[in-house]
């Protein structure tokens, strides 16, 4: 029951940009078991955690999206917020900025802000993407997600599909979410241990360059227009993300 409950709050927690699965699979006490498990292709244990994380996600898309369709500015202020605190876990145990990483902090920010097309628009100007970039948006974010400090969301929001995946849970689009999903499960397959180890390897630049990244591509969660209720949602999203990333 545990296991459920952990997963449907990992599932919850997923869909904030800034929120790391890996973080909470820390707090959680279960970030080694599952990663181990994993390598070896064991699955059964955690089935239940996999199931309440698809609930948790499921739920949480329909909650943003509804949210987000009657409060656009008021959501993405508060998305926003969560995203760019997300900078100090990504960071976390790094040394300090210096010219080399401040370049590569650099080059992530322009990668990140000519990656993202045009502000989040969830259920408004949503994109129809391709199956392709869908599954290997799918394989990154969670491999990503494993990550301690690395929120798999912003990879959707860096490929500039996270409003269209949010779209196709409030939808059920089945097909579609299939596909992510399947991509999601090959990703943590096959491509977490890689990550991980390149992560390990070069963890200052990879650090470096994915803050820039969210930087960046935080142009796309930029509100409409600026008034004192929306500047208070920000620092509640920002004050959330902040306070977590110092439980780990």
């Amino acid at each position: 029951m545990n296991q459920v409950v952990f997963g449907f709050i990992l599932g919850f927690i997923l869909v904030l940009p800034g929120m790391s699965g890996g973080t909470v699979l820390l707090i959680f006490g279960i970030y080694e078991k599952i990663v181990k498990d994993l390598s070896k292709f064991n699955f059964k244990p955690h089935i239940p955690l996999l199931l309440g994380a698809i609930g948790g996600i499921f739920i949480s898309g329909k909650v943003f999206t509804m949210f987000f369709s009657a409060h656009r500015d008021a959501t993405v202020a508060l998305l926003l917020g969560c995203l760019l605190a997300s900078i100090k876990s990504i960071l976390n145990n790094c040394p300090k900025i210096n010219r080399n990483s401040f370049l590569i902090l650099l080059c992530g920010f322009f990668l990140g802000l000519l990656t993202v097309q045009e502000n989040l628009g969830i259920g408004t100007n949503y994109n129809d993407i391709s199956y392709v970039i869908l599954f290997l948006g799918g394989a990154l974010a969670s491999a990503a997600m494993i990550i301690p400090g690395v929120p798999g969301s912003s990879v959707l929001i860096l490929l500039d599909i996270y409003d269209s995946i949010l779209f196709y849970i409030s939808e059920l689009r089945v097909l579609r979410l299939l596909c992510f999903g399947i991509g999601g499960a090959l990703g943590i397959i096959f491509l977490v241990k890689f990550l991980a180890k390149i992560y390990d390897d070069h963890r200052s630049t990879v650090s470096y360059l994915f803050s820039g990244i969210v930087l960046g591509s935080s142009r796309s969660l930029f509100p409409h227009e600026i008034s004192i209720p929306i500047t208070m949602l920000f620092l509640i999203g920002f004050s959330i993300v902040w306070v977590w990333s110092d439980s780990v």
